[in-house]
């Protein structure tokens, strides 16, 4: 994935064009229908096809739409680096990788939740990174810290005649 994005986009333009069998004319003029003004002529959806200039973000959606394919796969390579509800870092530790995905499993977070979850991300990557001596007591705290999170979590689902679901 050493090629820059805006490369590995134009070449899946340029890709999805062909698969779908229309001409520059055709994608221009179907990017305008979607949404990109007059002047998103042949000659300039040539320029981004060539290389010469790269989309910008208005521009990769005209162009997903007069594609019909969707935003990501113009990504190409680089898809998985968008599109998660969720930002994680590029190089995160086993102990912070399980911490991000157990607490995207809960869904949206509300109040208190949000700034629990970065201090269990903080802590997690403590952990990944060896804390030393403190090992013990950085998993403790990022133990209490979940525990405080999912019992957020839990009150939101409880019944006044039943209590929690």
């Amino acid at each position: 994935m050493s090629e820059p994005i805006s490369a590995e986009i134009t070449a899946q333009i340029l890709a999805a064009r062909r698969a779908q069998g229309t001409t520059r004319e055709e994608v221009a003029a179907a990017a305008r229908r979607a949404g990109a003004p007059e002047s998103f002529t042949t000659a300039a959806y040539r320029n981004v096809e060539s290389g010469r200039r790269a989309v910008d973000v208005d521009e990769l959606l005209w162009l997903a739409a007069a594609l019909e394919v969707p935003v990501r796969q113009l990504l190409g390579a680089h898809r998985d680096r968008f599109g998660a509800d969720v930002a994680t870092p590029p190089e995160c530790g086993p102990v912070e990788d399980a911490t991000r995905q157990a607490v995207q499993e809960l869904g949206d977070l509300d109040g208190r939740e949000a700034p629990l979850a970065a201090a269990a991300y903080r802590l997690a990557r403590q952990l990944d990174d060896g804390a030393g001596m403190a090992t013990a007591a950085v998993s403790k705290e990022l133990r209490a810290t979940l525990a405080d999170i999912w019992e957020g979590q839990g009150a939101e689902d409880e019944d006044e005649e039943y209590g929690p679901s």
